[in-house]
């Protein structure tokens, strides 16, 4: 009985591998090119905004929660924090660079350093 399966699981199995795949002669799958960008890329913003930099130096004695309430209230540009370190715990963090998030580092519940990224 089990040489009869393996006989018929054999004789479709080389059936199957020799027939074709598609009935439209090349008919197989092209690379298709990419289309080339709109922009040669010299548009895009590399550095933080004068205002990330203003309100990254001017958080810079607050309390922690006043930072956070001053970064967030800024409505010219959408600009988030993000506690990368309090007194002596650093958290994990994403190595992302974002020109709208602003890192803060807190010691005894005051803001010690900042910085865009």
């Amino acid at each position: 009985m089990k040489s009869m399966i393996l006989v018929v699981l054999t004789a479709t199995l080389a059936l199957t591998a020799c027939s074709p795949q598609s009935s439209t002669p090349g008919a197989a799958v092209t690379a298709t090119a990419i289309p080339a960008p709109e922009s040669s890329g010299s548009e895009v913003e590399l550095a933080p905004s004068d205002t990330a930099i203003a309100v990254a130096d001017e958080v810079i004695g607050m309390s922690e929660a006043e930072a956070i309430e001053t970064i967030a209230e800024i409505s010219s540009e959408a600009l988030t924090s993000r506690i990368v370190r309090r007194d002596e715990e650093s958290f994990m963090i994403t190595m992302d660079y974002r020109l709208d998030r602003i890192n803060l580092q807190i010691d005894d519940g005051i803001v010690t350093t900042t910085y865009v990224g």
